[in-house]
């Protein structure tokens, strides 16, 4: 129930953002209205530098869609995800929310990065105005950048990563006697 309630107050809660230039979607986005989605799928590190911690669930963001031809802007970016260690102990849930753009920017053509500061549930409660980036990378990866600092490293030292979620995303299989996918 408290991350239901914090989805729907992050989604609420956004910030107007004057002047911000965005590019319009990808057109293989999945996309429902002006969003897109898709999942979390990362192993975090513990404080050696170690993976230790499977992290799974989804996101939603407006991020890719948002027009600098528009004056009031609401940047949304929330994800939430578990965060199981890898030996199938220790379970807990996290949210990101009230993500607040301060700076778009472009990377190599093809990676479109998203600053600013969002809130994050973490055991003693929620954490506010946390450095966050998102990084929208080609058409499939997505990472979130928690800055560790200032979680006490509770995702470890890389980026969570996530899959852009495409409308033309389907089971696939792999013949028996191929090394293609069908």
């Amino acid at each position: 129930m408290i991350t239901i309630g914090l989805l729907v107050v992050g989604n609420l809660g956004g910030v107007f953002l004057i002047g911000v230039s965005a590019q319009p979607t990808h057109p293989g986005y999945r996309t429902q209205g002006s969003f897109q989605f898709g999942n979390i799928a990362s192993i975090q590190n513990d404080n050696e530098g170690k993976p230790a911690w499977l992290l799974s669930g989804h996101w939603k963001s407006n991020l890719l869609n948002m027009s600098g031809n528009e004056q009031s802007n609401i940047s949304v970016f929330s994800t939430s995800f578990e965060m199981i260690m890898l030996d199938g102990k220790n379970s807990h849930t996290h949210a990101l929310t009230n993500f607040n753009l301060a700076n778009k920017s472009t990377e190599q053509n093809s990676t479109q990065v998203f600053t600013g500061t969002s809130s994050v549930s973490l055991r003693e409660g929620i954490a506010q105005g946390i450095p966050t980036t998102i990084k929208f990378i080609g058409d499939k990866l997505v990472t979130i950048w928690v800055d560790p600092a200032k979680v006490d490293n509770h995702f470890g030292d890389t980026p969570i990563y996530g899959i852009i979620k495409s409308s033309d995303d389907s089971p696939k299989r792999m013949e028996s006697n191929s090394t293609s996918w069908k």
